[in-house]
This record gives C-alpha cells, structure tokens and sequence, in this order.
C-alpha cells in the first residue's frame, strides 16, 4: 500500500464509525493480507463475521472511544498541546487550520469535525505524499522535496507532537481488537515516516 494510501485509510478508520462500504473494502483480500503482513491481528471476526453484527459492535466501540459522553479519547491535536490550553479550538486548531488553507488543501466538506482532528491531519498527510509520489513519476525532484519537506514540517510540528500519546490511549483502552489494532499500525506506520522521510529528502540532493 502506497504511503498516501495508508495516510487516507487510517483517514477513515479514525474519522467516524466503520461504514458497511469500508467493512467490504476492509475485508478484500488485498487489504487483510496487507494487515496481516503489517502485524496487524484484527481478529477473525472482523473479517468473518455477521457484517451487520460487526458494524453495530464497532460502531458501539467508537463512540466510547471517541464520542463519549465523559472519559473518552479526544481525537483533537489542541487537547494534548503541552504548552496549549487543552481545550477543543485551541490555537493548536487555528494553526493547523491555517496551514492547511495555505497549502490549498480541501477536505471532505461533509466532515464537520475540526481541523486538527486526527483524520483531517492524515487526509492533509495523504494529499501530500500523492503529490510527492506524482513529482516523482514526472521526475520532479524539486517538487518532491517541497512536498517532502512540507511533511517533514507538519509531522514535527503538529501530527507527531500529540499522535503517539493518542494512539497509546486508544490501545490501553479499546476493548475490541480493531481500534486497539489500528492505533498500533498507525504509531508505527508514523515513527516509520519521520526516518523515512528524512531518506526521501536525502534522495532529492
């Protein structure tokens, strides 16, 4: 699975509940042998299950992770700014709001989360590194080096500041393998691109 691929998959793993759509596409054999290869242990009945049963059962998940009310997992960069107020809004989202505005990035104008939302950021990851890959096809080194660096920026100043304390907390708390899972994926698949990055650019020279 190409890197903006995987950005926009975890994009929507984390943005709402599992729709019977993203259930199908999740249970195609490309992506679970993709999983399993990644280390990923979803559990059978992810994949084998009643599919109305496994939607309801995850849609159950998500909401206490994430929803609430009280004691769930804020999926919001602003809230885990060590220096920021730690509250939704905070200057940590008009931040990345802006940044997101300066790069000419839209996202799904049906979300009506915030911009520092943990699938806004890895949709604005995703469009980044498509536009890495496309700069490499035509052979642009330039272009690629912009849209490197632009990464390598927002990971170290934004996604990778607050990711990995979320991720521990949705794998410490999920009761289902799913999301525990996917938390896991994605703290390695983001520890893995803060050094791979760093080799993408050296390519660029």
């Amino acid at each position: 699975m190409q890197v903006s691929h995987l950005h926009g998959f975890l994009a929507t793993v984390f943005r709402q509940e599992v729709s019977a759509e993203f259930l199908r596409h999740l249970r195609s054999e490309g992506i679970r042998e993709t999983l399993t290869a990644a280390g990923s242990e979803l559990g059978e009945r992810v994949f084998d299950g009643a599919e109305d049963e496994v939607l309801v059962e995850l849609a159950v998940e998500y909401a206490a992770l994430f929803l609430g009310p009280g004691g769930h997992i804020s999926p919001h960069e602003s809230v885990y700014a060590e220096a920021g107020t730690g509250n939704l809004w905070g200057k940590e989202t008009v931040a990345v709001k802006r940044y997101i505005e300066a790069l000419g990035f839209q996202y799904d104008k049906q979300f009506t989360a915030m911009p520092d939302h943990v699938s806004v950021e890895l949709e604005l990851m995703s469009e980044l590194a498509r536009r890495e890959s496309v700069a490499w096809e035509r052979g642009d080194k330039d272009q690629a080096a912009n849209c490197l660096e632009y990464q390598q920026e927002f990971m170290r100043d934004h996604l990778c500041t607050w990711i990995y304390v979320f991720c521990d907390k949705v794998v410490t708390t999920a009761q289902l393998p799913f999301y525990r899972e996917m938390a896991r994926l994605l703290a390695d698949f983001l520890a893995g691109e803060e050094e791979e990055t760093e080799l993408r650019l050296a390519a660029c020279e």
